[in-house]
């Protein structure tokens, strides 16, 4: 019994549908790790409260849109990781 050791070239050939997804999840964490200090510098240096108030709206639709696009990755991913397993069980 020997383990066969698969090359990143055809994982990806095999795995293509999954790539958008993957991706999507990858800019979503880019997102949150590089926006989040964005927006608090944004926010601090408003200077007016409508200025203030116009920003955390922009936040809440961004974090919200974010959040939607994280959950259809991941739901995508794991059906695909479920499909797999049940096919190399039979």
């Amino acid at each position: 019994m020997t383990i066969e050791k698969e090359r990143p070239a055809s994982w990806l050939r095999d795995n293509r549908g999954a790539l958008p997804s993957i991706l999507m999840g990858i800019a979503v964490a880019l997102f949150w790790a590089g926006g989040g200090m964005s927006w608090i510098r944004h926010l601090a240096d408003a200077r007016s409260f409508m200025a203030l108030l116009t920003g955390l709206y922009i936040a809440l639709a961004t974090v919200a849109v974010s959040v939607i696009l994280a959950t259809i990755a991941l739901t995508d991913l794991a059906g695909r990781y479920a499909r797999t397993r049940n096919r190399r069980q039979r």
